[in-house]
């Protein structure tokens, strides 16, 4: 798994790590050249950053979480890490989840950029079952996405969040209809929608506002919320 660390105080190490992950058809390098980093640090904000490229050969053969155990999280936890953050969009929110379902004990929290949610099978079980809460009571075991839906309908159900997860979309996302699942998941007050579709440019906004606004912000503005629309099924397009 391809790499790149940005500390904050070269080369005293934070105390924080925040992992970024991109979409589907992306890599590290957009992360520099849409600004991510830069908006990091021109908020002076006190954590190292570390971008993580997750290759379509991972996703396919179900590897991701391993690679992001044995080569981010395992090492940082070496390197005296307190809390590591993990934030992705689209399919690297997604694979955000994966690991968290995983090894939830081992991060301080999550952040969902325009997260893919799934196929369409997956969430027709869902909303037929009346919603995630509902359906992961009775779900067995799964090596799928089922996996971290079971893992966050449990945690909305104990409603205790040792580790919290933030989501935000732009209220145009063509995945809008899965997303509306797993926001009823959440706590109204880590939900965010904002305006805009599923592109670099909304994702840089949905960035932006969690840096001013959210846990590891240093001093964070009150803000006002939206609640997600209504939006037909939408989960046949492809993967971004």
């Amino acid at each position: 798994m391809r790499t790149r660390t940005d500390l904050y105080a070269v080369p005293q190490r934070s105390e924080t790590l925040l992992v970024l992950l991109p979409p589907a058809l992306s890599s590290i390098d957009d992360f520099d050249a849409q600004g991510f980093v830069s908006a990091v640090r021109q908020r002076d904000l006190p954590v190292d950053l570390l971008l993580a490229d997750v290759t379509a050969q991972q996703v396919l053969n179900s590897s991701v979480v391993s690679k992001l155990h044995s080569e981010v999280l395992q090492p940082a936890r070496a390197n005296g890490y307190r809390a590591i953050w993990l934030a992705g969009i689209s399919l690297g929110a997604f694979n955000a989840l994966y690991c968290a379902a995983s090894h939830a004990d081992q991060l301080a929290g999550l952040y969902l950029m325009a997260p893919y949610t799934g196929t369409g099978d997956v969430l027709a079980e869902i909303r037929a079952a009346g919603g995630a809460a509902q359906w992961c009571q009775k779900q067995p075991s799964h090596q799928d996405e089922r996996t971290w839906w079971q893992w966050l309908g449990q945690e909305s159900l104990k409603a205790q969040w040792p580790t919290p997860v933030y989501f935000a979309t732009g209220d145009t996302d063509r995945f809008l209809s899965g997303q509306r699942l797993l926001a009823d998941l959440l706590p109204p007050e880590r939900v965010r929608l904002l305006p805009g579709s599923h592109q670099w440019p909304t994702w840089k906004t949905l960035w932006e506002d969690w840096l001013d606004n959210g846990p590891l912000a240093c001093r964070p503005q009150p803000r006002r919320f939206r609640t997600l629309p209504d939006q037909p099924d939408d989960l046949q397009q492809p993967l971004q």
